[in-house]
């Protein structure tokens, strides 16, 4: 009936489709979202990255700048949900001439310098920031992870049955 690459083939067809249906989750927009990590895994990779970020990049010791970003950042979680607000974030300033910031899993912001030349206000950097604070919440970093692992899988699977 099938040959034993072609059984191969079919359980690992049926074993991934089902591994991706029961880690389909929607994103607060409505949007389907693929979530095949454990949120503790996420935020340990966040706090990694961002420990990693920091012994690589300078960061800023300019007092006012960092009790600026500091101040608007504490202003912009105080409005997030409480499971947000649990435990504390850490918000670094980094010194470089990038015109951006982020936020990873596990409570960590960056703002580049370069953003605070370009944001006219604490109301822009605000937005930035909360923008940031946004991908976290809808967990984007667990769905770009699940998506990169479930590419690399199908790739696996193909490459299976190709030489096979």
């Amino acid at each position: 009936m099938y040959s034993t690459s072609a059984k191969h083939l079919r359980l690992a067809l049926m074993v991934g489709s089902a591994l991706l249906l029961g880690s389909c989750a929607e994103s607060p927009t409505g949007r389907p979202q693929l979530m095949l990590f454990d949120q503790a895994q996420v935020s340990k990779l966040g706090i990694q990255t961002f420990e990693e970020l920091k012994t690589k990049t300078p960061i800023s010791t300019d007092k006012k700048a960092n009790q600026y970003v500091q101040c608007v950042s504490q202003a912009v979680l105080k409005v997030t949900p409480a499971k947000y607000q649990q435990n504390p974030w850490e918000v670094v300033v980094f010194d470089s001439d990038q015109v951006n910031a982020f936020a990873l899993p596990g409570g960590k912001i960056g703002v580049y310098t370069g953003l605070l030349l370009v944001a006219e206000n604490q109301h822009q950097l605000a937005a930035v920031i909360g923008h940031e604070i946004a991908h976290v919440m809808a967990e984007h970093s667990n769905e770009r992870l699940s998506s990169n692992q479930a590419v690399q899988a199908t790739l696996g699977v193909a490459d299976v049955a190709l030489s096979a």
